[in-house]
């Protein structure tokens, strides 16, 4: 196969030097548009605010893409920071993002920040927050790999042999720069395990099970980002070890580690629910229905066993007690009727 261009539009051709859009920001801007739109749906049925997404993706967007740039600095620094560099020639490599490196956890915790930011403003839940964007940002994460392909990065080790060669399962790389072609005869054409395809694969996979079969029947909040982190984290520690471009701390592949310690602090945080709703007899941390519209809607955190909600039968109970009152004070008037009719008979005597 031959390998693509970075370009997806090369104004040059037509004059317009000043116009060249590639393939990896095209398809960072259509993963963006899809999450909004799957995001407005999701939160239209769950009766969020109608202007909760669009002031979602205008602070999570920019948090999203500086904390991407520092996490890949900071695992990199030596890539930015060398003897002889003056400031201004550091921050101009830092922000120079053209050439690449952007990390998804990074983007990630930037998404964070900025949920956190929103509910701590608008008094919601930060769960319900992060339940909500988590499966797009699943998809979009199988979207975005595919800028890896179209920039040749991204990729594995030179494959072994009895390994299919082919496309989407292997890649042919132009030139390769990293130490698994150190010993190769050459450095160009080698063809390499397509790690990029395996996690957008993946993660497609992560984004059907929660939109199309978590998403409506969760019992608590969270349940969709555990079980989002508990499925990406397991892929990454599997896949990151294939990698050849691999942020280092030490020895340790820092997006491995990071995988394996979300993955096994999202079990345990299960086994901890779970006991706790046993002990207590009620469902800990409740899914609800509506978040909040012009205003916070209060909610109680009891549940009952069966899983009904405790605030339903104290409804229940108010609703009874509101009718008995009312029996009372009909019967008081009706009493009161009565005697007024009586004194009446009395002053015609």
């Amino acid at each position: 196969m031959t390998n693509p261009s970075r370009l997806l539009i090369d104004g040059s051709k037509f004059g317009l030097d000043w116009l060249q859009i590639y393939w990896y920001g095209a398809l960072i801007v259509l993963s963006i548009l899809i999450a909004y739109i799957l995001c407005s749906h999701e939160a239209k049925r769950r009766h969020f605010h109608k202007d909760c997404v669009i002031d979602l993706v205008i602070i999570g967007v920019p948090l999203g893409a500086i904390f991407a740039r520092l996490y890949y600095v900071v695992f990199a620094l030596g890539s930015f920071v060398k003897p002889g560099m003056t400031f201004k020639e550091v921050l101009l490599g830092v922000i120079n993002v053209r050439d690449g490196g952007l990390a998804i956890y990074g983007a990630i915790l930037g998404a964070v920040i900025a949920l956190l930011i929103y509910s701590r403003v608008k008094k919601i839940r930060f769960l319900t927050l992060l339940d909500l964007v988590i499966p797009t940002i699943a998809l979009g994460q199988a979207i975005g790999r595919w800028g890896n392909f179209f920039n040749q990065e991204a990729y594995g080790r030179v494959i072994s042999e009895g390994f299919p060669p082919y496309f989407p399962l292997a890649v042919k790389i132009d030139e390769c720069y990293q130490s698994c072609c150190a010993d190769l005869p050459s450095r160009m054409g080698n063809i390499h395990y397509a790690t990029f395809f395996y996690e957008s694969c993946w993660c497609f996979i992560i984004f059907i099970v929660l939109w199309f079969i978590l998403r409506r029947r969760v019992k608590h909040r969270g349940d969709i980002t555990l079980a989002y982190l508990i499925m990406y984290g397991v892929e990454r520690a599997i896949v990151e070890p294939l990698r050849t471009d691999s942020l280092m701390w030490g020895s340790v592949r820092v997006s491995q580690a990071l995988s394996i310690a979300l993955a096994a602090i999202s079990v345990v945080l299960i086994v901890i629910r779970a006991l706790a709703e046993k002990k207590k007899g009620r469902i800990v941390m409740p899914y609800e229905d509506a978040y909040f519209g012009p205003a916070p809607l209060e909610r109680t955190e009891e549940v009952n066993a069966d899983g009904t909600p405790e605030r339903a039968e104290a409804a229940e109970e108010t609703a009874e007690e509101a009718e008995e009152a009312a029996e009372e004070t009909a019967e008081e008037a009706e009493e009161a009727a009565e005697e007024a009719a009586e004194a009446a008979d009395e002053v015609k005597e």
